[in-house]
């Protein structure tokens, strides 16, 4: 798959669903295998803003997830844990629906124990933000496509081993809606959250996160989050 933006060809590094198997709450439904979702690192529409991005330590990436399942589980991302940028603190990152219907599971935990969990429902024009310190998955819930894009800082390497240890994150989404993942030893109940766009970021519903290539210190959060712990507050 390419993605074209700005007269630019981007192709994509493929995640297969043979490359899932470690983290699927029903491996051994898993008959064949198939491209579970593209990823398009490091985009950009022109040379200056992809000057100006690299300058600041940033990448900003496109991410497509087709419709579909394993057994009953909705197509997934693998999960990850970013690494501490500083003070205890991991680095961040932001997502916004460019098309489509995403839930996004967020959790924080300590070996097999979850402290936190929830997920946010988002739609086309929503952003949602990976305070420090929660892991990741990003699923599709739907019949149709979905796009996400995404900001975060472009020199480390994403944590995938936890959940590949605990086979996934400690919910599953499936037919029958959120199911606890047995291998963990505490699961906390799941927390809804709406959706929420920081009032730091200047940005309305119909603004895309790629403009914020054009006012990037806005985006400094995401290598220095002891800065912005407001920003990170997670209520519901």
């Amino acid at each position: 798959m390419e993605l074209e933006i700005g007269g630019k060809k981007f192709r994509a590094e493929v995640r297969w669903a043979y490359d899932l198997k470690p983290v699927l709450a029903y491996p051994s439904e898993l008959k064949e295998n198939f491209p579970a979702y593209y990823m398009f690192r490091d985009v950009y529409y022109d040379e200056r803003d992809h000057e100006i991005v690299m300058q600041h330590g940033l990448r900003y990436d496109v991410t497509v997830i087709p419709p579909g399942k394993i057994g009953s589980e909705f197509i997934k991302t693998f999960g990850h844990y970013h690494p501490i940028a500083e003070q205890n603190l991991s680095y961040t990152e932001i997502y916004e629906v460019l098309k489509g219907e995403a839930l996004f599971l967020l959790q924080r935990a300590e070996g097999a124990r979850v402290y936190d969990v929830f997920a946010v429902e988002a739609g086309k024009g929503d952003k949602v933000i990976v305070p420090p310190n929660y892991g990741h998955v990003t699923i599709n819930p739907s019949k149709n496509e979905l796009r996400i894009a995404n900001w975060v800082y472009r020199n480390f390497r994403s944590i995938y081993e936890p959940y590949e240890r605990f086979r996934g994150a400690c919910y599953y989404y499936t037919d029958e809606g959120w199911i606890v993942n047995p291998n963990y030893k505490e699961v906390p109940k799941m927390r809804l959250i709406e959706p929420k766009i920081p009032k730091e970021l200047g940005l309305g519903k119909d603004d895309e996160i790629y403009e914020l290539v054009r006012d990037i210190k806005k985006l400094e959060f995401l290598y220095r989050p002891s800065k912005y712990l407001e920003m990170f507050e997670i209520k519901g």
